[in-house]
């Protein structure tokens, strides 16, 4: 079971598997949200591949049972990739495409793999910092359009004391990105502890490259801030909650969530959001949810109090093609939980996509990767794909 709604003074409600396991898009705040329901509809027909009959194809580099495991599939030219992560830096079979028509599949490149998150590629174009290390922070990162959708929306709503904004657990920059796009908004400062992610935060970017410090959130002196930030943001490490990681939670030691609070209540920004992976809503780590909200309502021993509203987005509804589905805090300093609610509401009817088995009057179905990747040189270096007797009906 996995939350997919939650607000400051409610239980947090749980859904079955079952429904909050299937690749919708969602909009999903703690409380019920039956005028949303979408009918379905015939999804649209994959259009023709070329085939090149001539062309010499490299041997298959996986077992049958390889290339077919479930859990991870190439992705496919007439569907959104599947959740880009940092591990596809060692090539699972994930960060594959197959052109199941032609009968071959390749690697994705680090440019595909950034465009697929909704970045464009020049932003991890950073001398020294290696194709690995590139494909670590792309999957780290927040996809831009869905960062662009929470920040302008929070900036409908909230009237801002200090454009401001700090980013910690800075990742490369997908959050911070959506913040720069907020009228006037001014970085005071973004904090991340892994160099190349500095390195490419440093590289040509929206804010000045001294504004980076390249430390662990929990060393950093917050206290010369206090009173002057609009907006505290960042993605804390996603590992310790991830479905597809060890599922070490509060036992692993880069859980900066537990911290969480202390550092809202150094700061005291006006506004905070945060980022994670759904794991961190399932139903095991339920408790500890929780524990965070409440924290966060009453960071301090002074008067200041946040409403807290967590939503779990999924990016491919903003035009981003993949699936991602992120859990998001959004705390506002002493207004009603009502605004909170307001946030999201708006950030969802931006919304520009939907599944394509699902109905809607104004959205497109969700982005392909023929969509984004089709039009490109073919970068070459495609192997053979699996006989289709062996893939009937067990296509990726």
């Amino acid at each position: 079971m996995t939350l997919e709604r939650a607000n400051v003074g409610r239980q947090l409600r749980l859904l079955p598997e079952a429904e909050t396991q299937t690749p919708q898009g969602e909009y999903s705040l703690l409380f019920d949200d039956q005028h949303r329901t979408t009918s379905n509809s015939a999804s649209s027909q994959p259009s023709p591949v070329e085939v090149f009959e001539d062309e010499v194809l490299g041997e298959l580099l996986w077992s049958p049972a390889v290339a077919l495991d479930p859990k991870h599939r190439p992705q496919t030219w007439d569907r959104p990739a599947g959740t880009v992560r940092r591990s596809w830096c060692k090539y699972p079979q994930e960060a594959h495409l197959v052109d199941v028509a032609a009968g071959r599949y390749r690697r994705l490149t680090v440019d595909e793999i950034a465009l697929i998150q909704g970045f464009e590629p020049s932003w991890f174009e950073v001398p020294g910092v290696s194709t690995r290390s590139r494909i670590k922070a792309i999957g780290d990162a927040v996809p831009p359009p869905l960062a662009r959708a929470i920040l302008q929306s929070i900036d409908k709503l909230w009237s801002w004391n200090h454009r401001t904004a700090v980013e910690i657990c800075a990742g490369s920059g997908g959050l911070a990105s959506g913040a720069c796009e907020v009228q006037g908004m001014e970085h005071l400062g973004l904090i991340e502890m892994w160099e190349p992610a500095c390195q490419i935060l440093r590289h040509s970017k929206p804010w000045p490259a001294d504004w980076v410090a390249c430390i662990d959130a929990r060393a950093y002196d917050f206290a010369s801030l206090r009173g002057q930030v609009g907006l505290l943001s960042g993605g804390p490490p996603c590992q310790p909650w991830s479905l597809a990681g060890h599922h070490k939670g509060v036992f692993d030691p880069r859980d900066l969530l537990a911290y969480i609070h202390e550092i809202v209540g150094v700061v005291e920004p006006e506004v905070f959001l945060f980022e994670n992976v759904p794991g961190l809503a399932s139903e095991q780590n339920r408790d500890y949810l929780q524990a965070v909200i409440e924290r966060l309502r009453c960071p301090t021993t002074s008067n200041v109090g946040y409403s807290v509203m967590a939503a779990i987005l999924n990016a491919a509804d903003f035009g981003v093609p993949q699936v991602r589905r992120r859990v998001f805090l959004l705390g506002v300093r002493d207004a009603p939980a009502s605004l909170a609610y307001r946030v999201f509401d708006r950030v969802y009817a931006r919304a520009t996509h939907r599944d394509p088995t699902h109905a809607h009057p104004h959205r497109q179905p969700w982005v392909t990767l023929r969509d984004v990747l089709g039009s490109r040189p073919d970068p070459g270096g495609w192997r053979r794909w699996l006989d289709s007797s062996l893939v009937a009906g067990n296509r990726p």
